[in-house]
């Protein structure tokens, strides 16, 4: 229980006093000089700039060279400028991650279907599973 509110009071802490986006947004002089890394997808590119989707907000990132993922997410590595842009450092693309996440579940389902040929649900005390051929 002291760990839960630990964590509660902390988090609030935080997001009120502490580093995190909207508060970089809203007062880049006070918190600004970090460094960081965001996971998202990366909208819309142009010569010298880019536009990155975080989720709940999109962020102007100024940084040249940055392609999209293909079925995929990407990983920035970021500067918080005090001046209130946000300065790319290196970037990684996670390509085909949406195609990993699709074969993990069809190997889930191929495995369900294996093994509930194999064994069946009993409510027996003894045993939740048996074998069909026992």
């Amino acid at each position: 229980m002291g760990l839960f509110v630990y964590d509660n009071v902390r988090s609030m802490y935080v997001a009120e006093h502490g580093f995190t986006l909207n508060n970089y947004l809203k007062d880049p002089q006070r918190y600004g000089g970090g460094r960081g890394q965001r996971f998202g997808k990366v909208i819309n590119t142009s010569q010298d700039h880019f536009y990155f989707d975080l989720g709940d907000s999109y962020i102007k990132v100024i940084g040249s060279g940055v392609k999209k993922s293909i079925y995929g997410e990407t990983v920035i590595f970021i500067n918080f400028r005090k001046d209130g842009i946000i300065e790319l450092i290196d970037y990684h693309n996670y390509d085909y991650n949406y195609l990993l996440y699709l074969l993990s579940f069809i190997a889930l389902v191929i495995f369900l279907i294996i093994f509930f040929r194999e064994w069946r649900l009993t409510f027996r005390r003894e045993h939740l599973f048996d074998n069909k051929y026992s």
